[in-house]
């Protein structure tokens, strides 16, 4: 579905009846197609309404959500600031069955007298729109998108027109006979689904689909093969659907897969796919906040975790293509050892050779293999000896120097890994704004500006209650495995990590009788190592090492970056990421 006719028509008569006489206080944009109107009413209290022209997520209703808005409100917003600020709702009207709804709304205008402006709400995939529009002269007085095009012209000073049926009729306004002609009109082998969609207004493909269901017919019969007995149940039943809306009869529900929502119906559908999950609501309004919450927030998860893991990623083959490098030099700088070897030799041959012999023919008593140097006339053969020094020296420096920017890179590189992770691990933006965060106090990323917005609230880790009763703790991201491990768990907690792959920290909250690693019950400890597995760069793998110690035995290094510690006295535990035992975890999740 989710926001066709049957939606919309469910949806106005609940705001009809919540927000009729309500008064618009004030009036945000907080995205280029949609605004929010904060409204107060002595019935339902303060209510912000979400209209929405999104080409994908058009949509109409109470909404829960709270939206940054830009310090500059656009033109569009500051006029309908301008004449519907003050104004009362006086009626929430969907027109026909189709997906457009007028609200109409008494407001002053500039001689402060009052008169009615309809906003009309156009909900038509990538050609809604928000418009602002005069009852009185039949002009628009804004658009939220302005465009002109072969049919009308939608621009402030313009006629309104409505946007064209494209030939199809309105459910309750037709006869059977009118119904049947054009059922029978569609062309050959088209689905009794397909043909509904295609005669009525107002339906999506899956109401359609709901329709044929409750008239107990296969949608995918074809229409031809239909009699007057086929579609009279088609007819009854279309009908009775909306009826039973008009008169409030609804179940308002959402279908879950996975936890994540994808149909959004105001009735109890018959079908569904195998694992979907229904929940119902006690209102079209709280479905459609829950559904669009969910589902946005989701997306916006998606898009956000693409884009940043896009970013960590560049950092990384930048950082791999330095370590590539840093190791062709190294190997270089190692060959530099042979400089030595020779001074050494050179040194205790150096009586048999005098100033101006060009080569030195020695015994290698390192290998027993003879070796042959030349030598520089200008020098001794101690002078030649020390030059030989003289370049291991220096390359000797050079290499601790590149050993040091390697171990540094190195350090980088699991940093950058593990956040990638966190990243691909995250539950909702909000933990994705951490990480950036995390980012830009890292230098990764370039720091935003924060004016006008508050501290984000920090998310928690994700908790367990182990087989044996105990807690367990899981970091989300690398400042939050600093906060669980360092602050806020008990020295003598216990301490989990994936063994030189990078995760996230578990702690495992050990009461004060537990004193000794034996004393740790093995079902909680084989829970918390998947967990630690689970949650890793590993977590596909067949089989995870996870190293567990006391909480007392991770130290953090000065100077290291988020999430990095070093640790000693631990054992080595190998789990399976994917196991019953974490299942049966996961599935009993306390938050």
């Amino acid at each position: 579905m989710p926001f066709d006719g049957l939606a919309i028509r469910a949806l106005t008569r609940e705001l009809n009846s919540e927000l009729i006489d309500a008064r618009i206080d004030k009036i945000y944009q907080p995205e280029r197609d949609e605004i929010f109107l904060s409204i107060r009413h002595a019935k339902t209290g303060n209510v912000r309404l979400v209209i929405s022209a999104n080409s994908r997520w058009a949509r109409l209703h109470i909404s829960s959500e709270k939206k940054a808005n830009p310090s500059q409100p656009s033109s569009f917003c500051m006029l309908l600031r301008k004449y519907l600020e003050g104004g009362k709702i006086k009626e929430i009207k969907q027109v026909g069955m189709d997906r457009i709804v007028h609200i109409r709304i008494e407001a002053l205008d500039d001689f402060k007298e009052w008169n009615d402006l309809l906003l009309i709400c156009e909900f038509m995939g990538r050609h809604s729109n928000i418009i602002l529009f005069n009852p009185k002269t039949g002009l628009i007085l804004d658009a939220n998108k302005k465009y002109s095009g072969d049919v009308r012209e939608v621009f402030p000073g313009k006629e309104y027109v409505t946007p064209p049926a494209r030939g199809k009729m309105e459910p309750l306004n037709d006869t059977f006979q009118d119904f049947t002609a054009a059922m029978w009109s569609q062309a050959e082998d088209t689905s009794i689904a397909s043909a509904l969609f295609n005669v009525y207004i107002g339906l999506s493909p899956y109401s359609a689909r709901e329709i044929c269901a409750v008239a107990g017919l296969d949608c995918k019969l074809p229409v031809d093969q239909c009699g007057d007995f086929e579609l009279s149940q088609l007819y009854n039943s279309i009908r009775n659907l909306i009826i039973n809306i008009d008169q409030g009869n609804i179940s308002p529900t959402i279908q879950y897969e996975k936890n994540i929502p994808f149909e959004l119906t105001p009735y109890q559908p018959l079908t569904h796919h195998p694992e979907a999950v229904t929940r119902e609501f006690t209102s079209m309004n709280e479905a459609c906040d829950d559904y669009y919450l969910q589902k946005l927030s989701q997306i916006r998860l998606e898009s956000m975790q693409v884009n940043l893991s896009r970013n960590i990623k560049e950092h990384l083959n930048r950082s791999y293509k330095k370590k590539f490098l840093q190791e062709g030099d190294l190997s270089q700088a190692q060959e530099n050892e042979k400089f030595r070897v020779w001074g050494e030799l050179l040194t205790s041959y150096a009586h048999q050779y005098k100033k101006g012999d060009t080569v030195a023919v020695l015994n290698d008593f390192y290998t027993g293999e003879q070796l042959s140097l030349n030598l520089d006339v200008r020098y001794t053969p101690i002078q030649n000896a020390q030059r030989f020094f003289k370049t291991y020296n220096k390359s000797r420096g050079a290499q601790k120097h590149l050993e040091r920017l390697m171990e540094e890179n190195q350090h980088g590189i699991d940093y950058l890994e593990s956040v990638l992770v966190a990243v691909e691990q995250a539950d909702n933006p909000a933990q994705i704004e951490e990480i950036i965060e995390e980012l830009e106090k890292e230098g990764y990323l370039k720091a935003r500006s924060t004016r006008g917005k508050g501290k984000p609230e920090r998310s928690q880790p994700r908790k367990y209650i182990s087989s044996d009763g105990l807690e367990i703790f899981v970091g989300r991201n690398n400042l939050q495995n600093d906060r669980l491990t360092l602050r806020e768990s008990d020295r003598n907690d216990l301490w989990l990590h994936t063994k030189n792959i990078p995760g996230t920290h578990v702690i495992v909250s050990l009461p004060p009788t537990i004193k000794s690693i034996n004393q740790v019950p093995d079902q909680t400890l084989e829970e918390a190592a998947a967990l630690a597995a689970f949650y890793s760069k590993a977590s596909s793998s067949p089989k995870v090492e996870v190293d567990y110690t006391f909480r007392f035995n991770v130290k953090k290094p000065s100077g290291a970056r988020p999430g990095m510690v070093i640790y000693d006295n631990y054992w080595t535990i190998i789990v399976k990421p994917n196991s019953d035992i974490l299942q049966n975890l996961l599935d009993s999740q306390a938050e």
